[in-house]
């Protein structure tokens, strides 16, 4: 009893001593020295993109290359921020110790010893985090409650000074909210708020719309990738919105990517397991909503085909989204053209490949060298087949109107079949 009173009064004597440094005007490395000083381990603290904050006693740390990594090199190893970003956290134990606890028990064979993460939560949303390690003597429950309250210090001095690395422009979140829920619309209003918050764009605007995948998806990993992505494309036109991060993308050319920055994306979105919409070009900011809208619909018609592709640009879909939405009013049987149809029936009979000919034909703009190729045929006999679907279905290949519904009809016969 007196070891659990003297304990409650350490906790006490802790949380005054924060509370007047705070009061006298305190620095985040300050609150870590306190810390230190009552916890007695090394306190390490990394924002939420993993990258160095301050520490306090991981100087004398000798076997611990992930912390000694972090101190000289500014940041946490990728295989350290995977860890981390784990969604296998043990709930069943936060739940026993504390509800409503920040913390999260972590314990990993990257590290020699145990390590107690505090989250550093702001309106429920992660600020940082802080580690303590359990290098100098053992981590008890006296110990978590400081860490608890440690870290609510934290959370208001990062978020109410310039010491949070973690933040953009919170002004600048708001605003692209604003446009994309469209509570604000006036074309004045918006080209003001642009100006005051020294928002210059280029001329040509996209939407990049992120999605993770339902396993990898929570606030942690969301504000971690947001806070990479910042960094990856050099934009602060970057935020969380409705469990997606969207990126407002402007460019000098015409082009959004080139094709090597195309892969680097490619390979980016892999490595994080998550998928990406991009909407057409526009000009105005006015339009935000409309064209974030197309992103969302690039991952649903890719969601909807299975597609394994990580980028899904709106532009190739134009043509699909048309066709889904014409099929909510009607049979989409009804859009496959007649020549189609004898085709394929045709194919049916007689295990021919009439159809997938014809398709591969117009695709390639009707060069028999490069159709052949593609269908692994011989140039002779591509032109015998193209020869027979002229004698089987009359069609004119200068009438661009027909090329264009029989090219409709593939998409929607791909559709139907998936």
């Amino acid at each position: 009893m007196q070891d659990l009173f003297d304990m409650q009064v350490k906790i006490i004597n802790f949380t005054n001593k924060l509370l007047e440094l705070c009061q006298k005007g305190t620095t985040v490395q300050q609150l870590l020295d306190v810390g230190y000083e009552n916890l007695g381990n090394p306190l390490l603290l990394v924002d939420v993109s993993l990258c160095f904050m301050a520490h306090a006693g991981g100087n004398t740390i000798k076997n611990e290359p992930l912390w000694e990594w972090t101190l000289s090199k500014g940041y946490v190893t990728e295989e350290y921020v995977n860890s981390v970003m784990k969604n296998d956290i043990d709930q069943d134990w936060e739940k026993e110790h504390n509800p409503n606890s920040n913390l999260i028990l972590w314990e990993s064979g990257l590290l020699n010893h145990s390590q107690l993460v505090g989250r550093v939560l702001r309106n429920k949303q992660p600020l940082a985090y802080l580690k303590v390690l359990e290098y100098n003597k053992p981590i008890t429950e006296f110990d978590e409650q400081m860490l608890i309250t440690l870290c609510r210090f934290l959370s208001l001095k990062i978020g109410d000074s310039s010491e949070n690395f973690s933040s953009t422009n919170p002004l600048v979140d708001s605003f692209i909210a604003a446009l994309l829920n469209q509570k604000l619309y006036d074309h004045d209003a918006i080209s003001e708020r642009a100006k005051l918050f020294n928002l210059k764009l280029y001329d040509n605007l996209y939407v990049i719309t992120i999605e993770l995948n339902d396993i990898n998806k929570n606030q942690d990993i969301l504000y971690h990738l947001k806070r990479k992505l910042q960094n990856y494309f050099n934009r602060d036109t970057i935020i969380i919105y409705d469990e997606h991060i969207v990126i407002l993308f402007d460019v000098k050319g015409e082009n959004i990517f080139n094709e090597n920055e195309l892969a680097l994306f490619n390979q980016l979105l892999k490595k994080h397991n998550c998928r990406a919409g991009i909407s057409k070009v526009f000009h105005e900011l006015y339009d935000l909503s409309e064209y974030y809208k197309q992103t969302i619909t690039s991952l649903s018609i890719g969601s909807q085909l299975n597609s394994s592709e990580r980028i899904l640009n709106y532009n190739n879909f134009i043509v699909t989204h048309m066709i889904l939405s014409f099929g909510d009013k009607t049979r989409l049987e009804i859009l496959i053209h007649p020549i189609a149809k004898t085709l394929i029936h045709m194919d049916e009979g007689k295990n021919s490949d009439f159809f997938e000919t014809l398709c591969a034909y117009l695709k390639h703009n009707q060069d028999v060298t490069l159709t052949a190729k593609a269908l692994h045929i011989h140039y002779n006999t591509l032109k015998y087949r193209i020869r027979r679907i002229i004698k089987l279905t009359n069609i004119d290949f200068k009438d661009s109107e027909l090329l264009f519904q029989i090219q409709l009809s593939e998409k929607v016969l791909k559709l139907i079949r998936q």
